[in-house]
């Protein structure tokens, strides 16, 4: 099989898709291949956190101008992913004063519009807010939803003619004449390996974009920072808390849907593909939160996860959190003599939008196409319909006293308030036939039952569509068992524990899976401790 479009996009995370957007509005057929489902690297492993900026106020001006503007433009163009829950950066006693003055300062100088608050002031806008605090800084941060973004940005590149092909991975490029044509790919799914040929190649797979440039010689120098996050089983504040400090381990937490996020931490790692969460991460984290809400001490921890951040390493640096969290667009014809080719690296999702408009700038150029981006005024096919939609909304959805369906249309995710209905219009709309996709767009089995219930039902819906020819029903399901316990295993205990033994007890004592084992290995092999 050869495949043809006008530029390969490989990865699938928010730059990735953002670039495939992008393209696709400025009239080329991106063709965009991602190992795995989308978002299910780095973007996906994030805090969920739409940055105002003032993370980086002090330490890095620049990458918080940008998350600024980036900030204003997606709460327009991508509302349906954003909850404007605002923030507040807060000192507690041990951080002092001294350093939320020269936030201020910067904050202002910088041109961000921030709110300074009183401890009263502040505890009246965040009651859960541990009472020691001694001041805080009303912020413009917001909680997004990493998987939707990606997902929307997908379905606008695939509305206009632009392909996505998920499991899909990319395991070398083509040379041609010294100029990049295409690239050799392997799906995961069907086993078939095959060509695809373009007139550009855009390398957006992030900690990976290595690499993929390797092979031909060529050689992109990152820092890999692994980070790893907590989520509760409820929310436990309703804004974005960061601690006025220094960036550090442990200083912010966002409410997200159902659940709360809280992290991160930063340490260099070599390993990519099989990084996990430690339980000393685990304490660490929970202890640190415990300062700023104090009620996290008794709060349900259902999950931990863990990604790499890709940072491109322009000099050397004592610590991580020294490394600019800009991002970098290298022209490999200009750096190294190999045209067809660019690679883009390191951003936040926060700056993905313009990342993918001066990727796009940079290739159109190329190609002389003079189309001008508009990303920044046309909203994502959802955006287009509504805004976020609020839990409140999402429960009063599911009455079954205001349902007459409720009966044809049952809920199939209780944590999540997921019926069947949205499940099916999911799986007919994308094609989507494997558990961890469907997990990622609808946040079924992310809850704190962790797909207990909703996992064997959201399978029977797949079967009933004939969407399983790819993987047995077993094998489906202890595939996405397993990796679902990866991310239980650190924070296990209590109320979460006695939820495995339920969930050991339908599958091991019902379903038969710790007895049936397959010998074909699951689609892959990756850690998968993400959301």
């Amino acid at each position: 099989m050869t495949i043809k479009a006008d530029v390969i996009v490989i990865g699938g995370g928010s730059t990735g898709t953002g670039i495939a957007r992008d393209l696709a509005l400025r009239g080329l057929t991106p063709l965009l291949m991602e190992k795995r489902y989308l978002a299910a690297g780095a973007t996906g492993a994030c805090h969920g956190l739409l940055h105002s900026g003032c993370r980086y106020v002090l330490a890095d001006p620049h990458s918080s101008t940008d998350c600024y503007t980036e900030n204003r433009i997606l709460r327009k163009v991508a509302a349906s992913c954003v909850e404007e829950t605002e923030g507040m950066f807060v000192s507690l006693p041990e951080d002092g004063l001294e350093y939320q003055r020269k936030f201020l300062a910067a904050c202002s100088q910088l041109g961000i519009p921030v709110e300074e608050l009183s401890p009263a002031q502040a505890l009246a806008f965040e009651p859960n807010l541990s009472p020691e605090v001694i001041g805080a800084v009303k912020t413009p941060d917001a909680s997004i939803n990493p998987f939707t973004l990606a997902a929307e940005n997908a379905r606008a590149a695939a509305e206009r003619g632009g392909k996505i092909m998920s499991y899909t991975r990319v395991t070398g490029l083509i040379l041609e004449g010294g100029r990049v044509k295409g690239v050799r790919a392997h799906d995961a799914r069907s086993g078939e390996a095959f060509e695809a040929y373009a007139d550009f190649v855009i390398n957006a797979a992030g900690s990976w974009s290595h690499q993929v440039v390797q092979e031909i010689g060529l050689s992109i120098p990152l820092i890999y920072s692994k980070g790893s996050i907590l989520i509760f089983s409820r929310r436990l504040t309703e804004t974005v808390l960061s601690r006025c400090h220094m960036p550090a381990d442990g200083d912010i937490i966002v409410p997200s849907e159902t659940t709360s996020l809280f992290g991160t931490t930063s340490m260099n790692v070599e390993e990519l593909d099989h990084i996990n969460v430690e339980r000393h991460e685990v304490l660490a984290l929970r202890n640190e939160l415990v300062k700023m809400v104090p009620s996290a001490k008794e709060a349900r921890l259902i999950r931990a996860y863990t990604g790499v951040r890709p940072l491109f390493k322009e000099k050397e640096a004592k610590d991580d959190r020294e490394i600019s969290r800009g991002f970098v667009l290298i022209d490999h014809e200009r750096q190294d003599g190999v045209p067809g080719l660019v690679t883009i690296v390191g951003g936040k999702m926060a700056t993905h939008r313009l990342m993918a408009e001066k990727t796009v700038d940079a290739v159109c150029q190329k190609l002389g196409v003079n189309t001008l981006c508009t990303t920044h005024l046309e909203p994502l096919p959802s955006s287009r319909k509504h805004g976020f939609v609020s839990l409140r909304e999402r429960l009063r959805k599911i009455d079954p006293g205001k349902r007459k369906d409720a009966q044809k249309d049952p809920v199939i995710c209780e944590c999540e308030f997921i019926t069947r209905k949205e499940v099916e219009e999911f799986v007919k709309e994308t094609g989507a036939s494997d558990l961890d996709t469907i997990r990622a767009q609808t946040r079924v089995g992310t809850g704190p039952c962790q797909g207990t219930f909703c996992a064997y039902r959201t399978l029977g819906i797949l079967a009933e569509m004939e969407k399983l020819e790819d993987l047995s029903p077993n094998q489906a399901l202890r595939s996405f068992l397993e990796r679902r316990w990866r991310g239980i295993k650190p924070v296990v205990g209590e109320d979460q524990l006695r939820e495995e033994q339920l969930t050991e007890g339908i599958y091991a004592g019902i379903f038969n899976l710790d007895q049936e084992r397959d010998p074909t290995e699951a689609i892959t092999s990756e850690s998968s401790d993400k959301r």
